[in-house]
C-alpha cells in the first residue's frame, strides 16, 4: 500500500479547561473521545489517529498581550476574559453516541432546534460557543445563484439551489433572536476543483470555525433556576445543516445567586437588497445585505453592577454570472463584519474588544465538452480570511493582525460528478502581527507537490508580504 497523506493538527482547547478538570476528577465525568463520521462507502480509506494532549503549569496571565495572542485563528471574543468557563454545557444531540452523531440537523430556515437547559442562578457571565458544517444541496451555498429554480443543477444537488447565497447561523433563548454570525466559507476537498487540495487545504478545513454570542446581557431571563430553551438555526437553509454549541458559564463563588436586566435590544431584520436577471441558463444575481445589532444588559454580583454591550454590524455581497449557456461562471461573495463587546462598571470602563472581519472570495470556472460526454472544466480562486482585533483593559491597548489568503488555479476532467484526470497549483499565505510576535509562512503547491515551505519570524517579512 502505498504511502498517505500525513498532517498534524494543532488547537489550543484552554477554554474547555473546566470539563478537563472534571475528567481529572474521576467519578462520572466523562471521558475523552474522537470520532471520525464522515467514513463510509461512498468516501473509503483508513485512518490512523494519535491524539495527544498537553498541560502546562502555571496562572494564566491577564496581559492583554497575551491576550490578544489568543485571536490568532478564527472570529471570537474569548480574547475579552482572562480565564475560560468555570461551567460548560452542550447545545447538542444527547444522543449522539449512538451513531447519529452529536450535531443538530437543519433541512429548512423554519427549523429551530431547541435545547432545554437551567444555568447557575449565580451565573455572571454567558458566552454561546455556535459550530455549524454545510452538506447536501448547501454544500457550495456561498456559490449559489438567487433564482427560485436554477435549471443548471449539477446532478448530484437533490433540488434547485435557492435563495441566493447568503446564510446566517443565529441563536435564540425561548424564542427570542439573540444574534448571529454569517459563516465563514470553508471550502471542502471536493470545492471548485479537488486538485487544489493536495497536499495543502483550504482556510479552516482542518479546523472549523465557531461562532461567539456574548449572551451576558440575556442572563436576566435565565437566573431563575427554571430550563429554557436555546435555540440554533440557519437563515435560509437548504437540505442539510449540522449544528451544535456549548454554553460557556462564569459563575459567581461568593453569591449563591445574582440578579440581571437588559436594558437595550436593537435587533431589526437585516436589510436585503435582491436583483435577479436570466434566462435559460445564462444571467446573473445580487444580493447586498447589511445589518445592526446591539444588545445592552447589567449583572449585579460580588464583582459590582457591571455593564455589558454587545454591538454587531455586517455587510454582505453575493454576486453570481453565468454566460455562454451555462459553461461560464464567475462569483464574487464578500463578508464583513465589525463586532464589539464592551464591560463597564458604572461610567466606568473595564474592557473593551473590537474585532473586524473581512472574507472576500472569488471563483472563476469555464467548461467544454470533451470526448465520451465528459466534461473539461477550468478554474481560478482567490480566498481569503482577515482578521483585525483591538483589545482594551484600563489603559492598556493591543492589536493584532491575521491574514490568510490562497490563490489557486487549475484544470480537471469530469465524468459526472467525479474528476478523472486534472491538475492544480496553489499558492497560500498566513500572515499574524501584534504588538510583540510577528509570523509569516508562504507555501506553493502544484501538482500534489509542495514547491515552496518558507517562513519568518521577521516584522518586516510580515509587513512586505
Amino acid at each position: 500500500m502505498a504511502p498517505g497523506a500525513f498532517w498534524r493538527v494543532r488547537k489550543d482547547i484552554t477554554r474547555y479547561a473546566a470539563l478537563l478538570r472534571r475528567i481529572a476528577g474521576g467519578g462520572n465525568g466523562g471521558a475523552i473521545s474522537m470520532m471520525l463520521e464522515n467514513s463510509n462507502d461512498v468516501l473509503p480509506g483508513v485512518f490512523s489517529a494519535n491524539v495527544s494532549l498537553h498541560f502546562y503549569r502555571g496562572a494564566l496571565s491577564p496581559s492583554p498581550r497575551r491576550l490578544a495572542a489568543g485571536f490568532s485563528a478564527h472570529p471570537s471574543i474569548k480574547g475579552l476574559y482572562p480565564e475560560p468557563a468555570d461551567l460548560i454545557l452542550p447545545v447538542s444531540n444527547p444522543n449522539g453516541y449512538y451513531r447519529s452523531g452529536f450535531w443538530l440537523r437543519i433541512d429548512n430556515e423554519t427549523h429551530v432546534h431547541s435545547t432545554s437547559i437551567a444555568i447557575p442562578k449565580n451565573t455572571y457571565r454567558a458566552v454561546l460557543e455556535i459550530f455549524v458544517s454545510y452538506h447536501g444541496d448547501d454544500e457550495f451555498w456561498y456559490t449559489n445563484p438567487l433564482r427560485s429554480a436554477y435549471l443548471h443543477s449539477p446532478s448530484n444537488l437533490s433540488t434547485p439551489r435557492a435563495n441566493g447565497g447568503f446564510r446566517q447561523v443565529y441563536a435564540t433563548i425561548d424564542g427570542r433572536f439573540v444574534g448571529g454570525h454569517i459563516p465563514f466559507a470553508v471550502l471542502y476537498p471536493s470545492s471548485i476543483n479537488p486538485y487544489f487540495w493536495s497536499p495543502v487545504a483550504a482556510i479552516g478545513a482542518f479546523d472549523m470555525p465557531s461562532y461567539d454570542l456574548d449572551l451576558t446581557p440575556f442572563l436576566g431571563f435565565m437566573l431563575d433556576g427554571r430550563p429554557h430553551d436555546i435555540g440554533l438555526a440557519v437563515r435560509d437553509a437548504q437540505p442539510s445543516w449540522l449544528v451544535s454549541a456549548n454554553l460557556h458559564l462564569w459563575v459567581d463563588a461568593w453569591s449563591d445567586s445574582v440578579q440581571a436586566g437588559l436594558i437595550e435590544y436593537i435587533a431589526p431584520p437585516v436589510k436585503m437588497n435582491r436583483n435577479a436577471e436570466w434566462r435559460d441558463k445564462d444571467g446573473q444575481s445580487e444580493i447586498n445585505a447589511e445589518g445592526l445589532l446591539r444588545f445592552t444588559g447589567w449583572v449585579s454580583s460580588s464583582k459590582g453592577n457591571l455593564t455589558t454591550q454587545v454591538t454587531q454590524k455586517i455587510k454582505f455581497k453575493s454576486q453570481v454570472e453565468v454566460q455562454n449557456r451555462g459553461s461560464t461562471t464567475q462569483i464574487e461573495f464578500q463578508i464583513k463584519e465589525r463586532m464589539m463587546v464592551a464591560i463597564q462598571k458604572g461610567h466606568q470602563p473595564l474592557g473593551r474588544v473590537q474585532l473586524y472581519v473581512e472574507a472576500p472570495l472569488q471563483v472563476q470556472t469555464s467548461m467544454v465538452r470533451a470526448a465520451g460526454g465528459a466534461l473539461f472544466q477550468k478554474s481560478r480562486l482567490y480566498h481569503q480570511l482577515t482578521e483585525m482585533v483591538t483589545l482594551s483593559e484600563g489603559q492598556a491597548m493591543t492589536t493584532s493582525t491575521l491574514t490568510d489568503r490562497q490563490d489557486a488555479e487549475g484544470s480537471a476532467l469530469m465524468h459526472g460528478d467525479a474528476s478523472v484526470w486534472g491538475s492544480g497549483s496553489t499558492k497560500s499565505s498566513y500572515r499574524y502581527k501584534d504588538d510583540s510576535t510577528c509570523y509569516l509562512r508562504n507555501v506553493n503547491t502544484a501538482g500534489g507537490v509542495v514547491m515552496m515551505d518558507t517562513k519568518s519570524a521577521s516584522c518586516a517579512a510580515v509587513a512586505d508580504g
